[in-house]
Formats: C-alpha cells, structure tokens, sequence
C-alpha cells in the first residue's frame, strides 16, 4: 500500500524563554541497593500512588525492580517487586526500562527488556495479589527488548518492541490479558526502524531510526500492517528522530497528536510538534512546530508529553537548560496555533538546597489535581544514580 503523505507547514514558531520559580523535591534518590536508573516514567493509580521501574541494580542478584511511592506513607518507597538471578524466579526476566499500568484492581502489568525463559528477549508480565505470572516471553522473531509505555486497552496490552520481529527493527505487539493471546506486525526499513515509544489510541507511533530518509518516522497501523505515515529529515525545522509517545487530542471536532524530535530544527537542540488530520482527508496530517530548542532552553526531549487540567503541555528534555542536566518545559496554547513556551525547571546536580537534583530525564511526566509534575530522571540524585521528583510550578 503506498503511503499517505503528511503535509509539512512551519507556524510562527513559540516565543519567551522563561524560568519560573519553581519548587523541587527528591521523593526518592535511588542507590544502587534499592535500584538504579529509572528510566521509564511513572503511571498515578486511582489512590494517587505512584508505580515506576527501576531498570538496574537492587539488592543482590537483583537487576531491576517496580517501585510505588504512597502519599498516604508521605510518598514512602516501597519494592513492590524485584527482577533478577539465582534465588529469584528468572521467568519474568530483567531490566524493566518500559512504563507500567495498573489497573482498577491494582494488577499491575509491564515489560522487561532482557531474560525470561527463551531467548533472553524480555516478557510481559503481571503481577497479581494472587502472584506474578509472565503474559508473554519474546523469542525474537516476535519481538525482543520491549522499552516502550504499555497501554491497557478493552483487556489487551499494547507496546512495541526496539528489536526483534520478522526484520530485526522491532514490532507492535498485542498480548490479551485473559486468554493470552499474542499478535505482533513487524517493521521493514521502509515502515522505520526502533520503535521509540508505544502505540497510541489513534493507532499510530513514531521510530527513531528508519522511514525513507533513514532519520526516523510516524506510522501508523492500516488493515494489512504498518505503514509509513511520514519520514524525517535532518533537513527540515521540524526535526528529526522522534522519541516517545504520540499524545493524542481532540481539538474542536479535529484529531490531533503531539510530539517529539530528539534532534535537528531550527535551534539544532529538537522540537515539539503538533500533527492535526485533514478534515477532508482522514489519515492524511498536517504538521506545526511548536517550538525549536537550541540548548539554553533544553536539548533533546526524549519522551512523550502531557496535558494538564488547562489544555497546556509538558515535557522534559533530556540535556541542556541552565546546568546541563535537562529540563521540564512547559506550553500553554494561544491563539492561531501560537504556543507559549517556558522552562519550568532547569535540573542542577549542583544544588545545594537539594543536596543535588536529579539529572537526565528520559522519561515524561505526569501531573496530579493540583497540577504538581512528578517524573524520573536516569542519574543524579544523592547517589548519581537516578530520582523520583515532585515539582510544584
């Protein structure tokens, strides 16, 4: 099927660079006893507590573990499970570096991006009150090392996999929670490369690598497979090798996706963009940046972004800002597809009034009620070896 074409159109790129004030707290300073390197994001259950995945380390023969932080214990840390060798059931495998969901009943389902009982590809597991159980063990040509967010759908998990499947470039997988059921689609070069985040309520996701000018790509999910929406290249102010989620919104009627590019545009440092579907043409998009980085305001965002309460959008850069350790940035929506944008925090490994943030964040960021921003950051910290955070804008 030959692929439909997304329309590119740069708009008034956003203006004002700011950093507000802004508050900043540790709720958790990872070492290498009590894991390492969380380089998911975090999932909010109904109570309001927090689940995440640190991908390394813990106690011994452990390598990785999910983590839930409870506001009712002061957002107390506890090991809610532990991946790793000799005394440790080896089936679910190691190094859960993907997101977790929970739900209503506080199942708790995610992946790991190495071990398990076959070809050291990774699983998707559960764990259940009742115990924990691998839902699928990757062999390879069905998929190998899940990174991705999960999304829990109608009894089916979504994800894909960075590796594996028919090519070797990775796969979307289904796994149906009850019967087991497992489906994959895999990708040629030409449908991209690396899958960089999950797969979307749109159908639709972005690879980092791959697509017709090799620098990455949207695709999307059609009835007989993948197919290449749009590739990226290093030559266009929209940027290049996207990472994370695609957020999806209805805008007035319109279906429109956010997201972004780790590198290129027109400050060098990545972009955020905006895709919205032609009304007369489904499946075909037009493009917008909302804005351009150039490293004093943040370099390459490496996660998807979030909506909070009033319609603005989050994200996190994974370098740059006024330390080099990355930032959390904001956009609040104008008029005529013009976006404010501001620095919320600039990460300081320095900060004496911490004892050191946390720096590098890979993952995005999730916001409660109050509109409090809570992520991860893979290193920094008290230890260097990573944090849970809670910045109040």
């Amino acid at each position: 099927m030959r692929p439909r074409l997304i329309y590119v159109c740069i708009f008034l790129l956003s203006s004002v660079m700011g950093v507000r004030a802004a508050t900043y707290k540790s709720l958790q300073n990872f070492s290498i006893g009590d894991g390492s390197s969380p380089i998911a994001g975090l999932f909010f259950d109904r109570a309001g507590n927090l689940y995440g995945a640190a991908a390394y380390d813990g106690p011994d023969y452990v390598d990785g573990l999910i983590f839930k932080l409870s506001p009712s214990k002061g957002w107390g840390f506890d090991n809610v499970y532990l991946f790793g060798y000799g005394p440790y059931d080896q089936s679910l495998g190691q190094e859960p570096m993907g997101g977790v969901v929970v739900d209503d009943a506080g199942v708790i389902y995610g992946t790991t991006s190495y071990g398990g009982e076959q070809s050291e590809c990774g699983t998707v597991f559960e764990l259940a009150p009742s115990g924990s159980f691998p839902l699928h063990t990757f062999t390879g040509s069905d998929g190998c090392a899940p990174r991705s967010n999960l999304r829990l759908s109608n009894g089916r998990l979504v994800g894909t996999t960075s590796r594996g499947g028919a090519s070797g470039q990775g796969t979307v997988f289904f796994v149906d929670i009850s019967t087991l059921i497992f489906h994959s689609y895999s990708f040629q070069k030409i449908q991209g490369t690396a899958p960089s985040g999950g797969f979307n309520v749109f159908n639709y996701g972005v690879t980092q690598s791959g697509g017709q000018q090799g620098q990455g790509n949207i695709y999307r999910l059609g009835a007989h497979g993948l197919i290449n929406a749009f590739s990226f290249t290093s030559t266009r102010q929209a940027g290049y090798a996207p990472m994370g989620d695609l957020l999806t919104a209805n805008v007035n009627g319109v279906r429109t996706m956010y997201g972004t590019n780790s590198a290129g545009g027109k400050g060098g440092g990545g972009t955020v963009y905006k895709l919205s579907e032609n009304q007369q043409t489904p499946e075909h998009w037009q493009l917008s940046v909302l804005h351009s980085f150039s490293g004093a305001d943040g370099r390459s965002p490496m996660a998807g972004l979030a909506f909070d309460s009033k319609g603005n959008l989050y994200g996190t850069n994974r370098e740059g800002g006024e330390f080099n350790c990355g930032t959390v940035f904001k956009l609040s929506p104008g008029l005529n597809n013009w976006w404010k944008f501001s620095v919320v925090y600039s990460f300081n490994q320095n900060n004496p009034d911490t004892g050191g943030d946390g720096c590098h964040p890979s993952s995005g960021v999730v916001l409660d009620a109050s509109g409090n921003i809570y992520g991860t950051t893979e290193y920094g910290g008290w230890y260097s070896w990573g944090t849970v955070y809670e910045i109040t804008p």
